[in-house]
């Protein structure tokens, strides 16, 4: 069952009329962000999806009637092309992104400025250049899918765990400036959901910390097996955008609202060390 936690004020459900909405879903070519893009587009919305390479995406796997544009968020010229030919969009949904693993230590200068580029630099590009129309139709909605770590960082993820906090301020603070046009800014944390996400290694077999690493991703990966499929997110995401009155931030996945009454509760170091026995680096 995929439950989920809510901070901020509560949501009032009412089923709003979404149908013709244009809707842009990043990363719509597989996982969180196709079970989105289906979604919306089973409710009426008029759905851009965007892929890496669109050209490659096997016919069984395209939706039909959402219209597939190429974006590669660290090059600035293929956000601004994206934007030229899909237009103004009601909703944003900032979905693609990687993931990482590797010591700090070990991650060179150019795969960190790539990581950084495509989870938090293109996204926030891709963000400012929509949110103009928004501003001034009144009207307009940007969810961004962050992750549990952007509350809890797991080890040798680590990179990846700054990407997603500065996403989630990102969305704290575009909250605040929007409120006053028309424009609601939501994040979405999932834990533990099943997604084929691309990861980046950035460290070597050599590296001093190989043995904790392999222990890591193995549990990581047992947890994305035993995980809930995507859709969880895609209901929740529904859900958020009927809402009158939707939280600022969503914590969705396996065990989500365990983790966030842990979050709430426990001190900050019992709580580090407690992810470390769990991600069994903890000596």
């Amino acid at each position: 069952m995929c439950k989920n936690a809510a901070s901020g004020r509560q949501t009032e459900v009412l089923h709003v009329d979404i149908r013709n909405c244009r809707v842009l879903v990043t990363g719509a070519s597989s996982g969180i962000g196709r079970g989105i893009a289906q979604a919306l587009k089973k409710e009426g919305c008029l759905v851009a999806g965007t892929s890496r390479n669109p050209e490659a995406i096997p016919e069984a796997k395209r939706i039909p009637g959402v219209s597939y544009y190429q974006l590669e968020l660290s090059d600035f010229k293929s956000i601004d092309r994206l934007v030229a030919d899909v237009g103004d969009v009601d909703i944003l949904i900032n979905n693609a992104g990687v993931s990482q693993i590797g010591a700090v230590e070990d991650t060179s200068l150019h795969q960190l400025r790539y990581i950084m580029e495509v989870n938090v630099v293109g996204t926030i590009y891709l963000t400012k250049l929509l949110l103009p129309g928004m501003r001034e139709r009144r009207k307009g909605f940007i969810l961004n899918i962050t992750s549990f770590a952007s509350i809890i960082a797991v080890p040798f993820s680590t990179l990846y765990a700054v990407t997603k906090h500065a996403i989630a301020g990102l969305s704290k603070g575009l909250w605040q400036e929007m409120r006053d046009y028309g424009v609601d800014v939501v994040s979405v944390a999932p834990v533990h959901v099943k997604t084929n996400i691309p990861m980046i290694r950035t460290s070597a077999e050599d590296s001093p910390h190989a043995a904790e690493i392999t222990r890591v991703k193995a549990m990581r990966d047992k947890g994305m097996l035993e995980a809930p499929e995507p859709d969880c997110i895609a209901k929740k995401v529904l859900k958020i955008l009927k809402s009158r009155r939707p939280a600022p931030s969503y914590v969705v996945g396996n065990n989500a609202w365990l983790y966030w009454v842990l979050d709430k509760t426990m001190s900050k170091a019992a709580i580090l060390r407690l992810v470390r026995r769990t991600f069994k680096v903890d000596g």
